[in-house]
């Protein structure tokens, strides 16, 4: 009986944490427009990195690197990337914000008693009252990227994945924000 415990906390524990590693992104765009007549991209700006209001201080590097995932991504997907946004059909803008949350877990207390023949059985707790209560605090990062038609100038396609920041996403962020842009335009161009 020990094994198949284990066992089941195990797997449990596998799909928990693979569950956290997926990004599950969710995009919204103009149905009335042909995407493949897009050749061309380019940056909104020369700083197309937009900070949420609630947003921390970033490092000027994680602009960078959402600079340099997004043309790899885009030009795997056939677009040229062009210096001047003019003479492009797409610009490219991307929004970060976090926020603070905790996340409270409550479950009621087990005691042990003995049970027939002598042997361990368990039972909940008696009052209900008797409960055990965890409280987590997490901060949840999001990336959104934006795609605008440069001739009509107006969005034609968002694109944003929410995720748990950890410290390790903290000390090396590369995995992290290249892993949150791929997961979003893998959803570009719509099919």
């Amino acid at each position: 009986m020990n094994d198949a415990i284990k066992c089941l906390v195990l797997v449990g524990c596998v799909l928990a944490s693979s569950c956290q590693t997926t990004l599950r992104p969710t995009t919204d765009f103009d149905d009335s427009v042909d995407f493949s007549r897009y050749q061309t991209f380019s940056w909104i700006d020369t700083h197309p990195l937009v900070l949420a209001a609630t947003q921390r201080p970033l490092s000027p590097l994680v602009e960078q690197r959402l600079m340099n995932d997004a043309k790899d991504a885009l030009t795997g997907r056939g677009l040229r990337f062009v210096e001047d946004p003019l003479d492009a059909d797409l610009v490219v803008a991307f929004t970060i914000g976090s926020r603070e949350g905790v996340r409270i877990t409550s479950y009621p207390t087990t005691s042990m008693r003995r049970g027939p023949r002598g042997r361990p059985a368990y039972t909940w707790g008696g009052h209900w009252d008797t409960r055990n209560v965890v409280a987590r605090q997490y901060t949840e990062g999001q990336l959104a990227i934006d795609l605008f038609d440069v001739a009509e100038a107006r969005p034609v396609w968002h694109g944003t994945v929410s995720t748990r920041i950890t410290r390790r996403d903290r000390a090396e962020p590369d995995a992290t924000i290249q892993a949150a842009v791929a997961a979003i335009l893998a959803k570009f161009p719509p099919g």
